[in-house]
């Protein structure tokens, strides 16, 4: 019969299993949505080894994949990708990669441009007004992109003049 610690530690490994199954977690997710059930440290770093042992949680196949999903997905900026991988947890190190990873396919610039197409849906930025012009770069901007970054394309497309 197992002793009391084996059977709670197969209730952490159980209560892992479970948040795993619904959606990838990183190990820092993970930790503390089992801090939040009150195991014990010492319960919630076995399980997380035993886990990472198995290739069950892996924090860089996680990063690689949420980052794809920002990018080409969402068409989300480098720095909301970056913001949401540290919100989970992700080790700077690692998110870094992934972002250049999935920067590879779909690099910044042109998510921004598609974002703006789509935003303007068939006008060009000489169409609309400058307070509209506004609008759209503080909502590029909230995407993550860069100020630069969205300074020249508006000007590569001929929606800002200097005056």
């Amino acid at each position: 019969m197992p002793d009391k610690s084996t059977r709670k530690t197969q209730k952490v490994e159980e209560k892992a299993l479970l948040l795993l199954a619904r959606r990838d977690h990183s190990r820092e997710e993970l930790r503390r949505k089992l801090q939040a059930r009150a195991y014990t440290p010492e319960e919630i770093e076995k399980t997380l080894g035993w886990l990472e042992e198995r290739k069950i949680l892996d924090d860089s196949r996680y990063a690689q994949r949420l980052a794809v999903f920002l990018t080409q997905e969402k068409l989300l900026g480098p720095q909301r990708v970056s913001q949401k991988l540290f919100q989970k947890g992700i080790p700077a190190e690692l998110a870094r990669e992934a972002m250049e990873k999935a920067d590879a396919s779909l690099t910044a610039g042109e998510r921004l441009r598609i974002v703006m197409r789509m935003k303007l849906k068939g006008r060009s930025l000489e169409q609309i007004l400058p307070d509209e012009r506004t609008k759209l770069g503080r909502y590029l901007r909230q995407r993550g992109f860069s100020w630069g970054d969205i300074w020249e394309v508006f000007q590569e497309t001929g929606g800002l003049t200097e005056e």
